[in-house]
């Protein structure tokens, strides 16, 4: 299902904004996009969010804001200690005054170095969870906007498919009946001028091609299946997989009904049913 979600946070020293955005996918499938020197959390975010969405693709952002942390000077004591006694020695072993001011001992190499006090960024991890999650709650609320407009389009094409199943339960003894004469009518025809034929395998034929062409299983199956729709659409886990078994089973059914009935007004509802559920096929891909 597709969603919307957008927090932003603002700590001491750091401001955070997550934008998260949800399509459709057979699977879970979560990409996160953050700065690099915040990757530590990637991890973490991923499993934030794949822990309230089991189903789809996700695509979160995340950009930080971060204040110019305090610059310090680091002042290297010993080795600015042995630059000094080393230009006392120069100066006793040649003759000479020592004359070396405390500012040319601050430029001598690795002697003073700027610094920023970078924080430590563990110390992140709780806020930037934190906004995660805010976001993903408004993801998750429109998501489930949306699954709700789902289950009624479904479930509503069920009750149509309901509705055509029972119409052709109606056609059932029919066609039994109707494949019967045409079969007796075609023997008849056949042995009319011939007086070799056994009567009772004829007959013993008949009824095999008749229960051939008998859908009333089929017919049951498919109640059965329309049934568990309505029960499974509103269990509280996923429930997309288990959708997506029982149509496929369907498809099944209404296969079998249009390979066994040669009747016209059955083909023409296989037909209308099979459009409804490549509808209901649809949806329920949309479905976690």
């Amino acid at each position: 299902m597709t969603g919307y979600g957008r927090a932003e946070r603002k700590e001491e020293d750091v401001s955070f904004a997550v934008e998260m955005r949800s399509v459709n996918h057979r699977f879970s499938e979560v990409a996160v996009r953050m700065p690099r020197e915040f990757s530590a959390f990637e991890d973490a975010v991923r499993k934030k969010v794949l822990s309230y969405i089991r189903r789809g693709r996700v695509d979160v952002f995340l950009t930080v804001e971060t204040e110019a942390p305090p610059s310090s000077l680091k002042i290297n004591w010993e080795l600015a200690r042995q630059y000094k006694e080393a230009a006392e020695k120069m100066a006793e072993l040649l003759g000479v005054p020592p004359q070396m001011p405390v500012y040319e001992l601050l430029s001598m190499p690795d002697v003073a170095r700027a610094g920023e006090d970078r924080p430590d960024l563990e110390s992140y991890r709780a806020p930037l969870l934190a906004v995660v999650e805010e976001a993903i709650s408004m993801l998750v609320a429109m998501r489930k906007k949306e699954g709700q407009a789902l289950r009624e389009d479904v479930l509503g094409r069920i009750e149509e498919m309901k509705r055509l199943v029972e119409e052709l339960a109606l056609f059932a003894p029919k066609v039994a009946e109707s494949y019967r004469e045409r079969i007796f009518a075609r023997i008849q025809e056949y042995i009319q001028d011939r007086c070799d034929i056994d009567e009772s395998r004829l007959l013993h034929e008949v009824a095999v091609f008749t229960e051939r062409a008998d859908i009333s299983e089929e017919i049951t199956r498919l109640r059965s299946h329309f049934a568990q729709f309505g029960q499974i659409v509103d269990e509280p886990e996923a429930i997309g997989r288990k959708l997506d078994f029982l149509v496929q089973e369907c498809h099944r059914e209404i296969n079998t009904i249009g390979a066994k009935a040669n009747h016209l007004e059955i083909s023409q509802k296989v037909v209308i049913l099979k459009a409804e559920l490549e509808k209901v096929k649809e949806q329920v891909q949309n479905i976690e």
